[in-house]
């Protein structure tokens, strides 16, 4: 049967559709100063059964996943601007945890990072501020009604989280594909007002937005 997928910002989350086998979750919080660097830190779990797909090297057919420092290694040597602070793993009882530490010069190295494809991420400078656009997911699915249903039993321990902080008060807009603001979305939580900004919501209530999901942090 023939399914077609919603587009997703980052490989991370394209991967929970993809193998449906496994599961993920991840953090990715961005903290920016008023210069326009700053540092963006990705924690990340993989269930064990998720590892062997997520290697770069090899099952060239599969979504790739960094799982190691020497995948970040690569993507930060073809990245201006872009450096590796530091990467560390940790075994739990069913998940492998990553963190990764990154540190960027300008908001140009961060898009580059978030939107290779430079389609789905945008920054505005705003006097001593700046504004960053993050569409998340910009079209409707169409699901198999039993992948849907394999990947909501696997997936409901897993969060999607990102959050923004700045030296002044940021704040939060959440949009629908179309362009229109969100007032709520559905089990999420969001903090849309303060030095730092976030928005949290399970896996699966993310793949269950029939209207796209756009982010527009300002500070």
């Amino acid at each position: 049967m023939k399914t077609n997928y919603k587009r997703l910002l980052l490989p991370f989350l394209l991967l929970v559709i993809c193998t449906l086998s496994s599961c993920i979750g991840l953090s990715m919080d961005i903290q920016m100063n008023r210069n326009g660097s700053g540092r963006l830190t990705l924690e990340y779990r993989l269930s064990r059964m998720l590892e062997n797909i997520g290697k770069l090297d090899g099952n060239e057919s599969m979504p790739s996943i960094p799982v190691g420092r020497a995948d970040f290694e690569r993507t930060t040597e073809r990245i201006e601007g872009l450096k590796i602070v530091s990467f560390s793993s940790r075994n739990e009882s069913k998940d492998t945890v990553y963190k990764a530490v990154l540190d960027f010069d300008n908001e140009k190295a961060l898009l580059e990072f978030l939107d290779p494809a430079k389609t789905r991420a945008s920054f505005t400078k705003n006097g001593q501020g700046g504004s960053l656009n993050i569409t998340i997911i910009d079209t409707i699915p169409v699901y198999d009604p039993d992948m849907l249903e394999l990947i909501s039993i696997l997936s409901h321990e897993y969060d999607f989280t990102i959050s923004l902080s700045s030296p002044s008060n940021s704040t939060l807009t959440i949009l629908d594909s179309k362009g229109n603001t969100l007032s709520k979305v559905p089990s999420a939580k969001v903090v849309s007002l303060g030095k730092k900004v976030s928005f949290t919501i399970g896996i699966m209530d993310l793949l269950n937005l029939k209207d796209g999901l756009g982010l527009i942090f300002n500070w």
